[in-house]
């Protein structure tokens, strides 16, 4: 498992990825988690939203990949800004994110909370869908609002 050793290093990482620095194929689960972070730590879970999901997909435009998936993305994004939401006044953003990378390791866990015809849908993959199987965390206020 992936640790980070000081805030340069995941901001480096978001800079990387704002820039296309890298192919898609080369972001790994825990680095979605990391720029997820990042952004919810920073700002609004709107404006994380969209910088979030316009960065995944000006990635992929980049290098001529297909196949963002709206409702995997924002899952995650939730998951990422509940969890920071309960750490942010307890620790720093560099434990907060080798925390959240062992908790969330498993890019898997979404099956828990989705089916996977409902994952697997066109309506899924094109716009946000609620899960299925188990609900999510509610959104705390903190994460709507600037920060």
């Amino acid at each position: 498992m992936k640790t980070y050793k000081s805030d340069d290093e995941i901001r480096a990482l978001v800079s990387a990825f704002e820039t296309c620095a890298f192919h898609p194929s080369e972001f790994r689960h825990y680095q979605h988690l990391t720029v997820a972070l990042w952004y919810v730590w920073h700002l609004s879970f709107e404006e994380a939203k969209g910088k979030v999901t316009n960065g995944i997909r000006r990635l992929a435009e980049t290098y001529g990949k297909m196949g963002y998936h709206e409702t995997i993305t924002i899952f995650w994004l939730r998951m990422v800004s509940s969890f920071a939401a309960e750490h942010k006044s307890k620790s720093p953003l560099l434990t907060t994110a080798n925390a959240l990378i062992e908790k969330y390791d498993d890019k898997d866990l979404i099956r828990r909370y989705y089916s996977e015809e409902l994952l697997n849908s066109a309506t899924a993959k094109a716009e946000w869908i609620e899960p299925d199987l188990t609900s999510l965390p509610a959104l705390s206020q903190n994460a709507d609002e600037s920060q």
